[in-house]
């Protein structure tokens, strides 16, 4: 049994200002890691439920067809449902997988999701092409050091995914940051159910 088994994580990156609104490298994500931990449940805010236009998460056309009427009331109504969804996978996550564009693509999203999942103190991987060389100053109050080496930011899918396999297998012991609250839950139920199972076997005939 995995350490990590149970575990949600959250993928957040930019969206809005992407041609492929983010969905390639998340869906190279979560090939990669169920092929080696398929017992981590992941959250895509790509692929929503809620019909086509919220699986995606948002409609840029239609946002921008809004603005462009100056209807931003309904704009900013619009942007509520999927911004209140996407913040409350970052609640309801154990850990988060952030994507971060060195090439300065706005990431507003991602920032405040970020800093949510700080708040909470999640362990959060950040996936950054270039590494430390190339992340966001602002950023790097966020980052776990080891020495002078950063610990928690990689430049490849691969390299984090073979982190979180290193962590699942036990290879690597689990920070105080995580809480894995579905697994508590999950054998707290089992607790449970053999309790219920010895009582119904002692009150049987």
């Amino acid at each position: 049994m995995g350490k990590l088994d149970l575990a949600v994580g959250y993928l957040s990156g930019a969206m809005e200002y992407v041609a492929d609104h983010g969905v390639g490298w998340r869906r190279d994500f979560i090939t990669q890691l169920h092929g080696v931990c398929p017992n981590i449940d992941l959250i895509d805010p790509t692929n929503k439920p809620g019909g086509e236009d919220m699986k995606i998460g948002e409609n840029k056309a239609h946002q921008n067809q809004l603005k462009e009427d100056g209807k931003f009331l309904e704009l900013a109504e619009y942007v509520n449902r999927y911004r209140r969804c996407d913040l409350r996978f970052v609640d309801i996550s154990d850990f988060m997988v952030v994507a971060i564009d060195p090439n300065e693509v706005p990431q507003w999203g991602t920032a405040n999701e970020t800093y949510v999942g700080e708040a909470q103190h999640k362990p959060t991987f950040f996936l950054c092409d270039g590494g430390a060389h190339k992340f966001p100053n602002w950023l790097f109050d966020l980052l776990e050091f080891h020495g002078n080496l950063p610990t928690n930011i990689f430049d490849s899918i691969e390299s984090l995914v073979g982190m979180l396999h290193t962590i699942d297998s036990g290879d690597k012991e689990l920070s105080k940051e995580w809480v894995l609250v579905r697994k508590w839950i999950e054998m707290n139920r089992q607790a449970r159910m053999e309790i219920i199972e010895m009582q119904s076997r002692h009150l049987a005939p």
